[in-house]
């Protein structure tokens, strides 16, 4: 009959701490972090996805053959955004800005046979801009119906 009790008033005590309500006193500096953060993130035109690492280059013309690399698949990919990246001591040779890993291998399947050492890596890539008048962008014929329904 002891344990009953000492159970029965554990559960009281509990029950009335999950009715407790806890009041939050922060620092007027972490609410200034916040905007700076939401400042950041608004002018930033970034984010985490996907790129192509062609080749390294390092020691001497190391330049040179990153740029010429740069031409090259500049030349033949026309719609592929070409990077050279400085890297003490190294020269990278990116290509791509993809938001996917799978979108990236469609394009790393082209380029592998011209540059055996590429591969897939995981980097920081531009956003893609967002055009009215591009094709892929569309609004629902309904949009304005669900628009005030909400």
């Amino acid at each position: 009959m002891n344990k009953t009790w000492i159970i029965a008033i554990i559960f009281a005590f509990i029950s009335v701490g999950a009715m407790a309500q806890v009041e939050v006193v922060a620092d007027g500096r972490l609410q200034t972090i916040l905007e700076q953060h939401i400042l950041y993130n608004e002018i930033s035109k970034t984010v985490s996805g996907y790129r192509i690492r062609l080749e390294v280059f390092s020691g001497t013309g190391a330049k040179n053959k990153a740029f010429a690399i740069k031409e090259e698949i500049e030349e033949n990919h026309t719609n592929t955004p070409v990077y050279v990246v400085f890297n003490e001591p190294n020269f990278i040779v990116k290509c791509g800005d993809y938001l996917t890993r799978l979108d990236a291998y469609s394009a790393f399947q082209d380029l592998k046979d011209s540059y055996p050492k590429s591969t897939i890596i995981k980097d920081m890539v531009n956003l893609p801009a967002l055009n009215k008048d591009d094709e892929d962008l569309y609004y629902p014929e309904d949009y304005e119906e669900f628009e005030e329904d909400l």
